[in-house]
């Protein structure tokens, strides 16, 4: 498993991918030309946001970074995390926990994070089970546009007693 920057040569796949999965998130996938943007400069944490690609054995299997979430506010140290299998087939094998654990790792070490939280609508089990197999617990639950979220979050001392 390796985490990276997106390559040029892998725009379509990322934006088709964004176009499935986000079709009914609210505000919906970002514009083809806003995720070529972000592919320019994945890799480097800017203001809270970092786009990376999720390669297992030499294949894109999906994206996972950290964003700034619409209309709330994260103190310093705080960051929000999403990840997105892109394929069904790549789900199911531990692609994503890896990828997450692999991310998680750093953010506490080198990029200062004091918490790390990510949310998910309360029927999806696979992504539930995959934050607390990865030591989230469930903090709160937040509405965007007609959406329910359930955050959960860890802190760094949990996730340094964890590893």
């Amino acid at each position: 498993m390796v985490l990276r920057p997106f390559r040029r040569g892998e725009l379509d796949t990322w934006w088709a991918a964004r176009l499935h999965a986000y079709a009914e998130q609210p505000g919906g996938p970002p514009t083809r030309e806003a995720l070529r943007a972000r592919l320019e400069g994945s890799g480097h944490l800017v203001h809270g946001q970092l786009d990376l690609a999720v390669d297992a054995d030499g294949l894109l299997v999906g994206e996972i970074g950290t964003y700034r979430p619409p209309n709330r506010t994260l103190p310093p140290g705080w960051f929000e995390l999403g990840i997105g299998l892109f394929d069904e087939a790549s789900r199911g094998k531990g692609h994503g926990t890896e990828a997450m654990a692999l991310l998680l790792d750093w953010l506490f070490e080198e990029a200062g994070a004091t918490r790390v939280q990510a949310a998910t609508v309360p029927d999806n089990a696979a992504m539930r089970r995959v934050l607390e197999k990865l030591g989230f617990v469930a903090d709160r639950t937040v509405k965007e546009g007609s959406t329910e979220f359930t955050v959960y979050a860890v802190t760094r001392g949990r996730w340094s007693r964890l590893r």
